[in-house]
C-alpha cells in the first residue's frame, strides 16, 4: 500500500523538497495576507524597496521596530524576482521552513542513517504548526531555520573526536548572528545549551574557552553590521524599543493580551507550552499506546468503573505518546549524548518561554526541528513505524491541501478587507488619500499602497471629520455605525460586510469616495 513511501525515502532530499514545497506552496496565492504581523511584514518590505533603505523598516511611512532586518531583506529579494504580491511575501518563510527539512534529513543521516533522516524532515514538515505557519508571512521560520542549524553545527563543534571543529565553529557563530538578524537574542539559546551540555557532561562536550569567547565576539561583530548603523540611524530608538518593548517587556508584562494579568494568571500559563505541544506537534502526539494492552485489559474485566477508569487512562495515554517515548528512553540517556542532547536544547526553548510573561503558540516552534529529529531517531526501525509514519505524512499532506486549496477558496469571498477592496479598487489612483478610522488592519494598508503612493492615514472615528478636509482624490472607511458622526457625507458610498480574521468579527463597514 505504501510503496510510495518507500520510493520517496530512497530519494530523501529530493523527496522532503517536493514534499514541503507541495504543502507550503500551495494555496499561497489563494489566501490573501490576512494577520497583522504578515501585512506589517510585507507592507514594510515594499517600503524598504521603495525608500532604498535597507537598515531600517518601515511601514506606513513610521519606524517599525518589531523584528530586526533579514526578513525584510529576504522579502525584499522575493518581491524583486517575483513582483510584490502576496505569494512573494511568504515565498522566502516556505523556502526557509523547506531548508529545516531538508537540513533535518542531512544531519540524521550524518548521525544515524537516510531513513532517520527522511523521517525526521518528513516528521517537522508535517507536523500541525509547521504547515500552518511554514507559509506565513513572517519572521518565525527563520529564527526556526537558524535554531535548528546552529544546534546542529554546536553538536558538532562539541564532538570530541570531529576532526572538522575549525568548520562547524565558523558555522555556529555565524548562525548565531543571523539568527539574532532574524529575531533577536533568542535566537543565542543554542549556545546556552552546549554551554550546559558542557558543564553536565564535560567528557562528551568539548568547548574550550578561548575559542568560546573568541566565537561570540564574531557573532557580535557580525550582529553589528547591521546594528550599529541601525542605532545611528534611528538615534538609539531600534534598540530602546526593539529590546526594550519587544524583549524585556514581553518577558515581563503581557502585550496584546497575549496572556493572563497577575502572579495567579502568570503561574496558571507557565505549564501553557507542554500542553498546546500537543495539538500543535499533530500528528506526531498521538499514538495507540503500545505495552499498557495486559494491564488495561484487567482493568476493563473489575467493573464498568473500572472499565471507565481504563478508557480514561488510555485515552491519556493515546495522547502522552511522546513523553512516554522520552520515559522510555530515560534509562538510556547516559549512553546517549544526541539523544540528551536534542531533548536538552529543546526543554530549554519551552522553560525559557514557559517563564516569559506574553505567550503566543508559535514561541515554541524552534524546538520542533530538534523533536522531530529525535523522535525519528526512536522510530526509525521497523516496517510497522515505516508505515505508521507514512500513513500520518499522506493524511497530513491531504489536510493541508484541502485547506489551502479549497477552505481558502470558500472563505475568500467572507473576508472583510477583500470585500473593501473589490469595490474600492478601481477608484484607486497613485494620489489617493485614503484613511481607515475605527476599524484599522493593516491589511488595508497592505492592499491601498499597492496602487497609492500616499501613506495610509489610521485613527480612531473622533479623527475621521478631519481627514473630509481633504482634497480629491480620497477614500474615506469607517464602520457603517459610525457613519452619522460625520457632519457630511458627501460622495460616493460603498459599504462592505464581512470577517475581520484578526479579532474573528463581523463588520459592516461604509467607504466614501471624492
Amino acid at each position: 500500500m505504501f510503496s510510495w513511501f518507500e520510493k520517496f525515502a530512497a530519494t530523501p532530499q529530493r523527496s522532503i523538497i517536493f514534499l514541503s514545497l507541495l504543502l507550503l506552496l500551495a494555496g499561497n496565492w489563494i489566501l490573501p495576507l490576512t494577520d497583522r504581523d504578515e501585512t506589517r511584514f510585507a507592507e514594510a518590505s515594499r517600503e524598504m524597496l521603495e525608500r532604498g533603505d535597507a537598515v531600517v523598516p518601515w511601514f506606513n511611512g513610521a519606524w517599525r521596530f518589531d523584528k530586526p532586518i533579514l526578513i525584510y531583506w529576504c522579502q525584499a529579494a522575493s518581491y524583486t524576482f517575483f513582483g510584490v504580491n502576496d505569494f512573494a511575501a511568504r515565498l522566502p518563510s516556505a523556502l526557509f521552513t523547506t531548508a529545516t527539512a531538508l537540513l533535518l534529513v542531512r544531519w540524521g543521516r550524518r548521525r544515524m542513517d537516510i531513513r532517520t533522516g527522511f523521517f525526521a524532515g518528513a516528521i517537522f514538515v508535517t507536523a500541525l504548526h509547521v504547515a500552518l505557519i511554514g507559509r506565513v508571512a513572517t519572521a518565525d521560520m527563520a529564527l526556526v531555520f537558524f535554531y535548528a542549524l546552529a544546534a546542529w553545527s554546536g553538536w558538532e563543534l562539541t564532538r570530541p573526536e570531529n576532526p572538522e571543529r575549525k568548520k562547524w565553529w565558523a558555522i555556529f557563530y555565524v548562525t548565531l548572528a543571523l539568527g539574532f538578524l532574524a529575531k533577536g537574542p533568542v535566537a543565542w539559546l543554542p549556545l546556552v545549551g552546549i554551554i550546559l551540555g558542557r558543564g553536565l557532561r564535560k567528557n562528551s562536550f568539548r568547548l574550550p574557552l578561548g575559542e568560546t569567547i573568541l566565537g561570540i565576539i564574531l557573532t557580535g561583530a557580525l550582529a553589528a553590521c547591521w546594528g550599529i548603523p541601525a542605532l545611528q540611524q534611528t538615534r538609539g530608538e531600534f534598540f530602546n524599543v526593539g529590546m526594550g518593548e519587544h524583549v524585556f517587556r514581553r518577558s515581563t508584562g503581557v502585550i496584546d493580551g497575549h496572556g493572563f494579568s497577575g502572579t495567579l494568571g502568570y503561574i496558571a500559563l507557565m505549564p501553557l507550552y507542554f500542553v498546546i505541544f500537543i495539538f500543535s506537534f499533530l500528528p506526531w502526539t498521538i499514538r495507540k499506546p503500545e505495552g499498557f494492552e495486559s494491564w488495561l485489559s484487567k482493568l476493563k474485566q473489575q467493573g464498568k468503573s473500572a472499565a471507565l477508569l481504563a478508557f480514561v487512562v488510555w485515552l491519556l495515554l493515546f495522547v502522552l505518546y511522546i513523553p512516554i517515548k522520552i520515559w522510555r528512553w530515560w534509562p538510556e540517556r547516559k549512553r546517549d549524548d544526541l539523544g540528551w542532547f536534542l531533548l536538552l536544547q529543546s526543554l530549554l526553548v519551552f522553560v525559557v518561554f514557559s517563564f516569559v510573561r506574553t505567550k503566543l503558540p508559535h514561541y515554541t516552534m524552534p524546538a520542533f526541528p530538534l523533536l522531530a529529529l529525535w523522535l525519528a531517531r526512536q522510530i526509525s526501525s521497523g516496517q510497522k513505524n515505516f508505515q505508521w509514519i507514512g500513513k500520518r505524512v499522506f493524511a497530513m499532506s491531504i489536510f493541508m491541501l484541502a485547506l489551502m486549496l479549497g477552505a481558502a477558496s470558500v472563505l475568500r469571498p467572507f473576508l472583510l478587507t477583500e470585500n473593501v477592496w473589490r469595490q474600492l479598487a478601481p477608484h484607486v489612483q497613485t494620489n489617493t488619500r485614503i484613511g481607515c478610522f475605527g476599524y484599522t488592519e493593516p491589511s488595508l494598508v497592505w492592499k491601498f499602497r499597492s496602487v497609492s503612493t500616499n501613506f495610509v492615514t489610521l485613527g480612531s472615528v473622533s479623527e475621521a471629520k478631519n481627514f473630509l478636509t481633504n482634497a480629491s482624490p480620497c477614500i474615506l472607511i469607517l464602520p457603517t455605525r459610525d457613519l452619522a458622526t460625520l457632519p457630511e457625507t458627501n460622495g460616493l458610498q460603498f459599504s462592505a460586510h464581512g470577517l475581520d480574521l484578526v479579532k474573528f468579527k463581523n463588520w459592516d463597514l461604509t467607504a466614501i469616495v471624492r
